[in-house]
């Protein structure tokens, strides 16, 4: 749960891979973020990748951008574990929920950057809205409401009992149990509101 960047794409020509990097390097040294530069052997498995994986705030996911020897983009994370097959390698995505926002808003105008310069058909969805808005009031109110909404569901959890020989199954119930009543009692009051 979070405020998510999802983005894919392929570069606009497989061997603009090296110059890719060494831009995204140096950006990273003027933003002073932290990065690991990717060079697979030519026989990795399922195939090498080249690219950067790059932290750009200790709060915030890494995002990564690796390709493939076509120059697509493909999660270097997913691919060790499920190979070349599954739609899952298409998809990269960093979650920015607890960095700050400049953050979020910076990891945008990078993606933007980057789809003006190499990634020409580059697909992001951005759940902070900032992508499509450039609205840095609504991505904060998302962001706001969310950390409200994960403060209240951890308060809430904090209350719940646990029992010594509790199962898997049973702390599921008692957790699903606990939400629908929260939920119920939201609802009650949202239709004595609108009653006044």
């Amino acid at each position: 749960m979070g405020i998510t960047i999802h983005y894919q794409g392929k570069l606009n020509r497989p061997d603009l891979a090296d110059a890719f990097c060494l831009e995204l390097e140096d950006i990273c040294k003027a933003m002073e973020w932290k990065y690991n530069l990717i060079n697979d052997e030519p026989d990795s498995e399922p195939f090498p990748v080249k690219g950067i994986i790059i932290s750009p705030h200790e709060k915030s996911e890494p995002l990564v951008f690796t390709f493939d020897p076509e120059g697509n983009l493909r999660n270097a994370f997913m691919l060790q574990f499920l190979g070349e097959e599954p739609d899952l390698t298409w998809h990269n995505h960093t979650k920015t929920q607890f960095a700050p926002l400049d953050v979020h808003i910076s990891i945008v105008k990078l993606l933007k950057y980057l789809q003006q310069k190499f990634i020409g058909d580059l697909k992001v969805t951005d759940e902070g809205s900032y992508w499509e808005t450039g609205d840095a009031d609504l991505l904060k109110k998302k962001m706001d409401f969310l950390n409200a909404k994960m403060d209240e569901l951890a308060g809430l959890l904090e209350t719940l009992k646990i029992e010594k020989d509790e199962t898997a199954e049973t702390l599921a119930d008692k957790i699903e149990k606990l939400i629908n009543e929260k939920m119920k009692n939201s609802i009650r009051r949202i239709k004595r509101i609108k009653k006044k």
